[in-house]
C-alpha cells in the first residue's frame, strides 16, 4: 500500500506556504497533532491483539488503548462479536478476606428451552406452554469497559472464555519506530492542510479571512479523505439490509 512519510508531508507544506526549513520543527509539531487527531475519528491503522481472560472474567486493557472498535472471540478465521452492556457493577466483587472474586451469574434463564427440559416454561415434549410475560433479552454475550480500573469485564456466563480478541484505536500508528509516522496516501492532503491551518492560527501576520480559509480547506480535505477511505457501495447497502434476514418455513 502506498504511504507517505510525515517528513514528506511537512516539506510539502513548507513549499506550499513558501517558508524556509527553519519552520520545520513548528510544522512537525502540528503534523504529529494531525496524525493523532485524525487517527481518533478516521483511524489510519487498527491494532488487533488477543487478551487472556483472568479468573475474575476480566481482561487488562493494553497501555496504548484509546477506544475499542470490536471485541469478540475467535471462531476459526472469524471473530464473533460481543455486545457492549452498561449495566454491570463497576466495583470489584470482594470476598470476606478482601480478595477479588468473579461475580456470579444472577440472571434467570429467561424461559430458555434446554435439552434436559430443565426449565419452567416448557412441558416434557419441550413445547412452550405460554404465560411467559415480561420477557426481555439479557445479551449474555456482552462486555463492559471500565477505564478507571483499566479492565474489560465479561458477562459471568462466559466462564469458558480463555481469550478474547480486541480491535482498537491506538495512541500510536504502529509499534515500529521506523514506521510510526507513515500516513496512508488518501490522508496525506488532510494532514498537510491541518498543519497549514493550525500554523496560520498563531500567525500574527495572517488576516482573519486567511485563517478561516485555511480552516475550511482542512475541513474539506478531511471530508475527501473520509469519502475515499469509507466508500459506500450498493453491495454494502444490500449486505446491511440482509444481515439479519433468514429463510423460514413457508406454508
Amino acid at each position: 500500500m502506498r504511504v507517505y512519510n510525515l517528513d514528506e508531508i511537512i516539506r510539502s507544506a513548507l513549499l506550499t506556504s513558501g517558508r524556509p526549513i527553519h519552520y520545520y520543527m513548528q510544522y512537525l509539531h502540528y503534523g504529529l497533532k494531525a496524525v493523532r487527531e485524525i487517527g481518533f475519528d478516521s483511524p489510519f491503522k487498527i491494532k488487533s491483539t488477543k487478551l487472556t481472560v483472568d479468573a475474575n472474567r476480566e481482561v487488562t486493557i493494553p497501555n496504548d488503548y484509546v477506544d475499542y472498535i470490536r471485541v469478540g472471540w475467535e471462531n476459526g478465521q472469524f471473530v464473533k462479536n460481543l455486545i457492549e452492556k452498561n449495566s454491570y457493577n463497576r466495583l470489584m466483587n470482594l470476598d470476606s478476606d478482601g480478595n477479588q472474586i468473579a461475580y456470579p451469574d444472577v440472571e434467570t434463564d429467561q424461559g430458555l428451552i434446554y435439552a434436559d427440559n430443565n426449565d419452567t416454561h416448557s412441558n416434557d415434549k419441550s413445547e412452550h406452554i405460554g404465560r411467559h410475560f415480561g420477557h426481555k433479552p439479557t445479551y449474555k454475550n456482552s462486555f463492559m469497559v471500565i477505564p478507571e480500573r483499566n479492565k474489560i469485564m465479561l458477562d459471568p456466563s462466559l466462564h469458558n472464555a480463555k481469550n478474547i480478541v480486541i480491535d482498537y484505536i491506538t495512541t500510536s500508528t504502529t509499534d515500529s519506530a521506523s514506521d510510526a509516522t507513515t500516513i496512508p496516501a488518501y490522508a496525506a492532503d488532510a494532514v498537510e492542510r491541518y498543519i497549514l491551518w493550525r500554523f496560520s492560527e498563531h500567525d500574527r501576520n495572517m488576516p482573519m479571512n486567511g485563517k478561516l480559509m485555511a480552516k475550511e480547506e482542512w475541513l474539506q480535505a478531511h471530508k475527501r479523505y473520509r469519502s475515499r477511505n469509507y466508500q459506500l457501495s450498493l453491495d454494502d447497502v444490500l449486505k446491511s439490509l440482509r444481515s439479519h434476514t433468514y429463510a423460514a418455513v413457508k406454508s
